[in-house]
């Protein structure tokens, strides 16, 4: 069934054309069976991974005695299950011996909506200036896309021709899900087939409650903060979450948590939901991580309050939810583990800084809408290991993935002029987290209009776990000529000019730990890789590192490490 699942992926990677799908791999892919339950899921987008059960329990349903061999249905709305409105889920029925037997699942991030501005509208009025509103509708019958149906979203696209090829290779993922799964009852029988479903469900929840019971019983209280709610500048938004374990299960209360905004943060239900499932599952160990089905889900239960920023009411501008709102649900879900489980703590990555910048291509006329996580800097910390270098946001966990360099050039008339780590831009700790990085890029086009809507952490941070440092605020910087524009609100957005060079600073992640514990060669090693400078080593990790030859002296080190006891 996993296999399958990235078969369906692997399709959409090398017949599609947006870079979200091919390259960044902003997916969220699976198996549902015929009543709704969850059967595989490999790893995707976690706000979008498990939330997609929402969409396909309504298609159930809104079609009830409707569902059809050959049908495809695709919705974008959060009130039907969706996440924000560029998230498009594609949902297509299994049917064998004409029966309705499973489900399997597409969503992606795709490059325009429609709405007031092109990419993600992060400054709507309202949810209808936010984009295009597709409510769950039916866009295939008898395995044809409808024509009706695609000259309406075509319409209303800024990108007609790439939406064109990517609805052809969404839905067609879904059919290669469909041929692999008929191939597999054929070889198998459906009985035998949906017997092995039932017993993997079992033994997965069985599975999970035997880990759950090993950790500690007890209550623990988290909350984390954002910069804003991308209306109302300086008002920091704060998610609070109480955790309890109780004997096989655990249970996560977001009731206290800030009442739901008029900016762009909002989160339906099952943003939430679905963040708080993957990152618990990520202290299951590695057995248990990458299977995630109903079973492993049964033991884990999430309760919010009605018209918080974590679970909205309809109508709520959402543009952000996935990145903002869902990252600070993960980060307190991080924190909470953390505490209950300190030898499998996790420290929050570095808080996202996101460019967004659509433009008119001078050399073939047509509009751009450049989206690069490039300026992202890294994961967080874990307990026996320093944060992984250069993935994506805390609201991915780092599935979602990076550009090269050069293939933004190709794509987008822009050139990446300064792209590397930076010094003394991580949170310290016995484990670092990743350093920040510095992306800079020249606007070889004409004028553009830039968002940072999706970028957090640049007034909050994300705290380290057991003693390891914060995450490091974000910065950017418009540099225009001789002159240097900060830009302090990322939320607001700006219009920039041909030749304008953009300069973003990103923090690193988060570390665990004292720093002053910190294996001394570890810290000479960044140090030798300009990670680390002498005096971070110094006043910071203690540690006293000879300039010309990058070796550790121990007695200064040691008298360093005295002198800080």
């Amino acid at each position: 069934m996993q296999r399958v699942c990235r078969e369906m992926r692997y399709t959409a990677e090398r017949t599609a054309t947006n870079v979200l799908v091919v390259t960044l791999h902003d997916m969220a892919y699976g198996i549902w069976a015929a009543d709704g339950r969850v059967i595989a899921i490999p790893e995707g987008f976690p706000p979008r991974l498990i939330s997609s059960t929402f969409p396909i329990r309504r298609v159930r349903e809104k079609f009830a005695g409707q569902i059809k061999p050959g049908d495809v249905y695709l919705t974008n709305s959060p009130r039907d299950g969706a996440v924000h409105l560029p998230d498009w889920v594609f949902i297509k029925p299994v049917f064998y011996e004409d029966e309705l037997v499973f489900f399997t699942c597409m969503g992606t991030h795709v490059a325009d909506n429609g709405g007031a501005q092109a990419g993600t509208h992060f400054l709507a009025f309202d949810s209808i200036g936010e984009g295009l509103n597709i409510p769950l509708i039916r866009i295939a019958e008898n395995g044809e896309l409808r024509r009706d149906v695609l000259e309406l979203l075509l319409a209303n696209n800024r990108l007609p021709e790439m939406m064109r090829r990517e609805l052809a290779s969404l839905t067609g993922s879904t059919a290669v899900a469909e041929r692999r799964l008929i191939e597999l009852l054929d070889k198998y029988g459906k009985a035998t087939v949906l017997a092995a479903v039932d017993e993997m469900i079992e033994r997965t929840e069985k599975a999970v409650r035997a880990e759950i019971a090993k950790w500690p019983d007890g209550t623990w209280r988290a909350e984390v903060q954002t910069d804003d709610d991308g209306l109302t500048m300086d008002h920091p938004l704060t998610v609070r979450c109480e955790l309890t374990i109780d004997g096989e299960e655990i249970h996560f209360d977001f009731s206290e948590t800030d009442d739901q905004v008029a900016g762009m943060v909002n989160a339906y239900y099952q943003v939430t939901l679905s963040c708080v499932l993957c990152t618990t599952f990520l202290f299951l160990g590695s057995e248990l991580a990458p299977y995630h089905n109903e079973g492993s889900m049964r033991p884990i239960h999430v309760k919010t309050r009605k018209g918080t920023i974590v679970d909205c009411n309809p109508g709520a501008l959402v543009a952000g939810a996935p990145a903002i709102t869902g990252g600070g649900v993960i980060e307190v879900v991080l924190a909470l583990l953390s505490d209950a489980l300190p030898e499998k703590a996790v420290s929050p990555y570095a808080r996202l800084i996101s460019p967004i910048i659509v433009g008119k291509d001078e050399d073939d006329g047509g509009i751009y809408v450049y989206s690069t996580f490039c300026a992202a800097a890294g994961a967080g910390a874990v307990a026996g290991y320093d944060g992984y270098q250069c993935v994506c946001d805390m609201g991915t966990l780092g599935v979602v993935g990076k550009t090269d360099a050069e293939e933004e050039m190709a794509r987008f008339p822009w050139e990446i002029v300064q792209y590397e780590f930076r010094t003394d831009s991580h949170g310290a700790g016995r484990w670092r987290g990743a350093p920040g990085v510095i992306w800079e890029g020249a606007n070889d086009s004409g004028d553009c209009r830039l968002t940072l809507g999706s970028s957090d952490g640049f007034s909050t941070q994300a705290r380290g776990q057991h003693g390891g440092g914060d995450t490091p605020l974000n910065k950017a910087h418009v540099l225009r000529g001789e002159e240097t524009i900060e830009i302090g609100h990322p939320h607001l957005g700006m219009r920039l000019k041909a030749g304008d060079r953009l300069l973003t600073l990103a923090g690193g992640g988060a570390g665990i730990g004292a720093p002053e514990k910190r294996d001394p060669q570890a810290v000479a090693w960044d140090v030798k890789n300009e990670l680390v400078s002498l005096e971070m080593a110094r006043d910071v990790y203690k540690v006293a590192v000879d300039p010309q030859t990058f070796a550790v002296d121990q007695v200064k080190t040691a008298e360093l490490r005295k002198a800080g006891r």
